[in-house]
C-alpha cells in the first residue's frame, strides 16, 4: 500500500510497481472514490498491490512510479531536475529488500 500525489489538481490514473529496478512493471489497484472528479483531485491517491516473489529471489529493488490525468510519469533518476537543494525531485525512489528465509 502507498499514495501518489501529483501538482495542480491533476487525478492520478495509473501507479506500477517493479521489484525489479523498473525492467518490469505491474500495475497497483488505485483506491480512488468513483465520483471524485479527477481533474480537481488536491491530495495524494492511495494504491494497493500484491506482488508475487519468484522462489530463489534473495534481494528486491521495489520501486513505483505514478502517472498522472496529463500522462505526466515520474522520472527514473533525478539528473534532469537536479538542483542543489534537492527541490521538487520526484524520481523514482528505490527500496531494497532482503528475503530471508526462516
Amino acid at each position: 500500500m502507498g499514495y501518489a500525489w501529483s501538482g495542480g489538481g491533476r487525478g492520478i490514473i495509473r501507479v506500477e510497481v517493479s521489484i525489479d529496478g523498473g525492467e518490469t512493471w505491474q500495475a497497483a489497484e488505485l483506491m480512488q472514490d468513483p465520483d471524485q472528479d479527477i481533474d480537481h483531485m488536491w491530495s495524494w491517491s492511495f494504491f494497493k498491490s500484491t506482488i508475487k516473489i519468484p522462489d530463489g529471489v534473495g534481494k528486491l529493488d521495489l520501486v513505483c512510479k505514478a502517472t498522472d490525468r496529463s500522462y505526466n510519469t515520474q522520472p527514473d533518476t533525478s539528473r534532469g531536475i537536479w538542483n542543489i537543494r534537492g527541490l521538487i525531485n520526484n524520481s523514482w525512489h528505490h527500496v531494497p529488500i532482503e528475503i530471508i528465509e526462516n
